[in-house]
């Protein structure tokens, strides 16, 4: 069963900005999350579903269909109706690594790109109480165990995966991956001590009272984070690695360039109200908005990145 929460304010509340006549349609705009209610992914879509309803133009529905790694949600909007009535709020898993791996039904020319919404790094992390202090004791252990440390995962190829590999190669080691159905037991299993590593958003570092949930250990940053500032980047710790995930939304292929115009509109209004940057400050992301066009350019250029790292990552 696919969960589904509908927001909807009276068109009195109407933004004249966003009500125009190609959104103003009777029936709520779907924003499909291919995971779990609850997750990051999910917290960002409803935050933009409210925002989208205040603005009195349309009601929104978020519709949770998660399986596969995203890619079941991902196949729903590409073979849906391409009449408006229908967004996918995706990442980099499956619309560019697993698309590029070959482990999706549905190709690149299936979506029409809408905007790229945020960005956000990734933080190599361990238990607070583990032996690993610093990145320089994690590449020592690795070089005088190879494949000893292990590392936790959502699931193969997820950003997750991706980032620690290239952090294995550019520091020239090998660690052992340790997928898991999610992020909640990937969690458990290296705060039990199971696993001995795991790379998070730093949203996920620290617990909402500031406390740390994981001790930090490098940030795949250029400089350092505000949210993290003790926390040294991938390259002042020794290892040249710089790697941000990122969340966009996409349309039917087959969506008219109108519908497609009014559509990136309505999302960037919604972003850029306050339940929008509320929802990207409560992640620890940054705002990162590409248009249409620009968001197309970046995909492009970041399926090609995958495809030059396939070849060294592991798809076990």
């Amino acid at each position: 069963m696919h969960r589904r929460t509908l927001f909807a304010l009276p068109a009195a509340l109407a933004t004249p900005a966003l009500a125009s006549p190609a959104l103003a349609q009777a029936r709520p705009l779907r924003l499909v999350v291919p995971y779990p209610p609850g997750g990051s992914a999910d917290v960002l879509a409803r935050a933009l579903a409210e925002q989208i309803a205040a603005s009195g133009s349309r009601t929104a529905i978020v519709e949770n269909r998660p399986g596969a790694s995203g890619t079941i949600g991902a196949l729903a909007v590409a073979r849906a109706p391409a009449d408006g009535g229908v967004v996918l709020q995706a990442d980099g898993s499956p619309m560019s690594i697993l698309l590029e791996a070959g482990r999706t039904q549905y190709r690149a020319e299936d979506f029409a790109p809408l905007a790229r919404l945020a960005t956000s790094p990734f933080v190599l992390a361990t238990r607070p109480n583990g032996p690993l202090a610093s990145l320089g004791d994690v590449v020592a252990a690795a070089r005088a165990a190879p494949g000893r440390l292990t590392y936790a995962t959502p699931g193969i190829l997820s950003f997750a995966h991706v980032v620690a590999e290239r952090f294995a190669a550019a520091a020239g080691i090998a660690l052992t991956h340790v997928p898991f159905q999610g992020t909640g037991p990937a969690t458990a299993a290296v705060l039990g001590g199971q696993v001995d590593l795991i790379p998070v958003p730093p949203g996920q570092v620290l617990d909402h009272g500031g406390g740390a949930i994981f001790r930090p250990l490098a940030i795949t940053t250029e400089a350092r984070h505000p949210a993290l500032p003790a926390t040294p980047t991938f390259r002042e710790a020794g290892t040249d690695l710089v790697f941000l995930g990122w969340r966009g939304c996409f349309a039917p292929a087959a969506t008219p360039p109108e519908t497609l115009a009014g559509l990136e509109a309505l999302l960037r209004a919604a972003l850029e109200g306050p339940g929008g940057q509320a929802a990207l400050q409560r992640l620890g992301e940054a705002q990162a908005w590409l248009g249409a066009a620009d968001f197309a350019r970046f995909w492009a250029e970041d399926r090609a990145a995958v495809r030059a790292i396939l070849p060294r990552l592991p798809r076990e």
